[in-house]
């Protein structure tokens, strides 16, 4: 005969056993799920990172440039973060510094999904310039499309590759690399990081540059985005920590 459990004191005792009971049979789940969220944060953690504070983007363009100095061909940099987030804009000066020309034109591969910037003059050669093969992903959908799309082994053997919505490799991930995480800093937020002073840039254009804003439509200044970045940098494998290290953004 089953008896009816009619007091509070005993109907707890019931429940304690039975989440006990519970506990016995997804424990082993549990432990796997924790394990394996381990693995995770420690590659997300990569093995070195560094963070800095961008209030402008002058400052990002003396970020990106510090890199570009300790920067190899073979490389593959990894850039992670939001729409509007300032990848690109960290991009086109990266590329601008790595290959020596401070006025080379750096359009957005969003549709071509790839430009290649590579060196060819000794000279250039000669005083470290590098070629940079740039990447945006944005626009292919899996990693089959990515692998009919983009050769990053070839570009790693020849170039640095700059790879935008590098999330979408997924897999195609190399195990050695370094990630550049960007993104806008919200109003009141307490960043931390590095503060890059990007001031003394503010007047660096030629005459000629400000005529050609003159020609320009005027925007509105509350569509301009003036948020301050932080951008990150966590490093995967081979010496990125030591790099990492060296960076500086003077």
């Amino acid at each position: 005969m089953c008896r009816i459990v009619d007091d509070a004191s005993s109907l707890r005792v019931v429940m304690r056993a039975v989440a006990r009971a519970a506990r016995v049979v997804a424990d082993p789940r549990a432990r796997a799920r924790r394990r394996i969220a381990a693995r995770r944060a420690a590659r997300d953690d990569g093995d070195a990172a560094r963070r800095f504070v961008a209030p402008n983007e002058s400052a990002t363009a003396k970020i990106a440039r510090a890199l570009a100095r300790v920067a190899r061909e073979g490389d593959v940099i990894c850039l992670r973060g939001a729409v509007g987030a300032g990848k690109s804009a960290f991009a086109r000066a990266f590329v601008r510094a790595a290959t020596l020309d401070a006025s080379r034109d750096v359009p957005s591969p969003t549709y071509l999904v790839q430009q290649r910037y590579d060196v060819d003059d000794d000279d250039d050669a000669t005083r470290g310039g590098k070629s940079v093969h740039h990447y945006d992903l944005y626009r292919l959908r899996d990693e089959a499309e990515i692998e009919a799309m983009v050769d990053l082994r070839e570009s790693a053997a020849r170039a640095v590759s700059v790879v935008e919505w590098s999330e979408r490799l997924g897999r195609l991930t190399p195990e050695t690399r370094l990630e550049v995480r960007v993104r806008a800093i919200e109003r009141g937020e307490d960043a931390e990081g590095e503060v890059v002073d990007g001031s003394d840039e503010a007047g660096d254009e030629t005459e000629e540059e400000e005529e050609e804003d003159d020609d320009e439509e005027e925007v509105d200044a509350a569509y301009v985005d003036v948020a301050a970045r932080s951008i990150r940098f966590v490093g995967f494998g081979g010496d990125w920590a030591d790099r990492i290290a060296r960076v500086s953004p003077k």
